[in-house]
């Protein structure tokens, strides 16, 4: 009788936890339609029976982690009745109140491993919007009150001409702000406290297991050094602005860092690399990963050979992907296989970090936010767009030289930016 079992998808994948059951036992089923539901350290899918029958008796119960290989189910043909015999307990992961009062030394155990922590939540700030028609009007008695009291002439209503702010304005709003603070200064400290913070044990998703295993393989065997870069990409910005008001495409600065890295590993096959016990691989395709944050983790789609793509081909390659990466939705073939990887935090204000090389990649490039930034040029101090990027290097592959050499390769595509379309 054929069997549904979990399936191996990709090589880090040790198990995979079923989510869901669409069939249940005595279900009649067909073959290719989908039965359940799992989930595996990179995607969700579904899985299909293999034969037209009936679904048997279920191994694995929702919410169980089942070994690759691991027997979820049979299919029963026409007359085929199944032996009972008893099934090994499978781990099972929940979040439900009476799991947590008999499994929480599991719990604790499975967040205790060894391996690092990465909390990939973004707090996300929204800024007040600027008021219209820029500077408030208002008289320079109000103007000078207000200096003296600290009080912010955004905060004020107007009540002169046109909505003039004067002096008598500046009075009340001061004598409002004053006794909005005397009343809070007498409420209760249990009252004027945040909510309480609340413990919560939260258990482990495969994507969670998974990063947790192959950062710690990283950073343990994996010699990191890392190299530091300020490029000028004053140029790069305007270049992109033009094309966007030429074509509307979406191109994100991101999107010609990539091309940008792509061409420079054609000039570096060293960096393009990967250890192997026996032998350095140097890759004939260059195939860059990206970083993308989802709920569960980060995941890293893969661009392949993104030294033969466009810029608008990889902007909306990228796109794609990522919104495949946030649904987990992504084909092995779409996260595997890089042989370089980017991880961007621009877009988070982020200046400057260093990441943790992604296996078995040689390097990984960790991209800081592009600012306005006075500097030095000819003896002038002007204003330019300047960002800072940190190479990740497995020195078992990568000198300090060697790095030195790609990043000074990335700069001329950087900062002549017409060098990525000639």
């Amino acid at each position: 009788m054929p069997e549904i079992i979990m399936p191996k998808m990709g090589d880090a994948m040790t198990e995979g936890k079923v989510v869901k059951w669409y069939k249940q036992p005595g279900d009649r089923v067909k073959k290719g339609e989908a039965v359940a539901e799992i989930e595996t350290d990179k995607v969700n899918l579904d899985l299909e029976a293999e034969a037209d029958g009936t679904l048997g008796e279920q191994a694995a119960k929702e919410g169980d982690m089942v070994p690759v290989g691991g027997v979820l189910a049979k299919i029963l043909g026409e007359g085929e009745k199944e032996e009972k015999k008893d099934e090994a307990p499978q781990r099972r992961v929940t979040d439900k109140k009476d799991s947590v009062k008999h499994t929480t030394g599991e719990y604790h155990e499975a967040i205790e491993q060894k391996g690092p922590r990465r909390d990939l939540a973004q707090n996300v700030v929204a800024m007040p919007a600027a008021s219209e028609g820029g500077r408030r009007k208002s008289s320079p008695l109000a103007r000078k009150m207000a200096a003296e009291m600290g009080v912010s002439l955004e905060q004020v209503q107007g009540s002169g001409p046109r909505g003039r702010i004067v002096a008598a304005d500046i009075k009340k709003t001061s004598g409002a702000a004053a006794a909005s603070a005397a009343e809070f200064s007498r409420k209760p400290a249990a009252e004027a406290a945040a909510a309480p913070l609340e413990t919560k044990i939260i258990p482990l998703t495969a994507m969670r297991r998974t990063i947790a295993k192959r950062l710690a393989e990283s950073t343990g065997p994996i010699p990191h050094f890392y190299l530091t870069a300020d490029f000028d990409v004053t140029n790069l910005a305007a270049m992109r602005q033009q094309l966007l008001d030429i074509s509307g495409a979406k191109l994100s600065l991101n999107d010609f860092i990539i091309r940008a890295v792509a061409l420079a590993l054609r000039h570096h096959p060293n960096v393009n690399a990967s250890w192997g016990d026996d032998a350095i691989t140097q890759h004939g395709e260059v195939h860059v990963g990206v970083a993308v944050a989802t709920p569960e983790g980060l995941i890293t789609p893969v661009i392949r050979n993104a030294d033969q793509k466009s810029v608008v081909d990889i902007a909306s390659e990228v796109r794609a992907l990522a919104d495949k990466a946030k649904n987990r939705k992504l084909k092995p073939d779409e996260y595997q296989g890089s042989t370089f990887t980017i991880s961007n935090l621009g877009a988070w204000g982020i200046e400057e970090f260093t990441a943790i090389i992604n296996p078995p990649n040689a390097a990984i490039l960790a991209i800081g936010a592009a600012e306005s930034r006075p500097v030095v040029i000819d003896k002038q101090i002007v204003i330019r767009e300047r960002m800072k990027v940190t190479m990740s290097c497995d020195h078992r592959i990568v000198d300090g030289a060697l790095g030195a050499e790609f990043l000074k390769t990335l700069r001329q595509y950087i900062e002549q930016p017409l060098r990525l379309f000639v």
